[in-house]
């Protein structure tokens, strides 16, 4: 489904990301790990449209999405969930969650997407009334997974989920994440939880210094013992 190749990007004379390349197929979990620094949140701009690249190609489903901006993006199906959550904290729970879902092939469906993100995660349905700024960290996650959600993504790419989570909320968001993979919802997860990424996963690049070092299934790379010393910290 997604084609990334020869990706290079940065801020200024500043590469975070060299020459990336990378595939998701429909349907898969795929799992981008590495150090802080690496360049997996550059890299998740990129892909998102709100980072130009300064070479490489984004194709999803054969169309070229690289530095079409965000809007093309989330039309063609490219959906973020950004790290640190940014919800918009003085609107509620339901105003978040339909902003997620103002694009034109989202709009006519969004009351079927609501109930499936009330299913997904209950306690969005008996908050929806509440400010954003109200919630917990784990609350205010469900909601950026949630708003994610309602734009009806052909890929969900999350930026760091489990930052600043309780070790009980990351199991809940990721147990979300397996959920909606096993339903048909293609995943790209950039993580420096790399145990639980690759644990969840089917397949997994390691970055590191704006390169991919290594790719393989999430399994391999987790049992290798030079893998784990050199690149995963295990």
């Amino acid at each position: 489904m997604l084609e990334v190749a020869d990706i290079v990007a940065g801020y200024g004379r500043v590469l975070a990301v060299q020459g990336v390349s990378l595939s998701v197929a429909e349907r898969e979990f795929v799992a981008l790990v590495g150090a802080n620094g690496a360049g997996k949140s550059t890299l998740m701009k990129v892909l998102s449209g709100l980072l130009a690249p300064k070479s490489g190609s984004i194709r999803l489903g054969g169309r070229e999405l690289a530095g079409s901006g965000a809007e093309e993006a989330v039309a063609a199906g490219i959906v973020l969930v950004p790290e640190g959550r940014m919800v918009f904290p003085r609107m509620t729970v339901l105003e978040n969650l339909l902003l997620g879902a103002t694009n034109p092939r989202a709009r006519k469906d969004r009351e079927r997407s609501l109930e499936r993100v009330f299913a997904l995660f209950p306690r969005l349905a008996e908050r929806r009334g509440q400010l954003a700024r109200t919630l917990s960290g784990g609350e205010q996650q469900m909601l950026a997974i949630g708003r994610g959600l309602m734009a009806l993504p052909r890929i969900l790419i999350l930026d760091e989920p489990s930052l600043g989570l309780s070790p009980l909320l990351v199991q809940e968001t990721y147990k979300a994440l397996q959920r909606l993979n096993a339903d048909g919802l293609t995943i790209l997860l950039a993580e420096q939880n790399v145990r639980l990424s690759l644990a969840v996963s089917t397949r997994g690049y390691v970055m590191e210094h704006g390169r991919i070092v290594l790719a393989g299934a999430s399994a391999k790379l987790a049992d290798d013992p030079a893998t784990r010393k050199a690149y995963l910290g295990l």
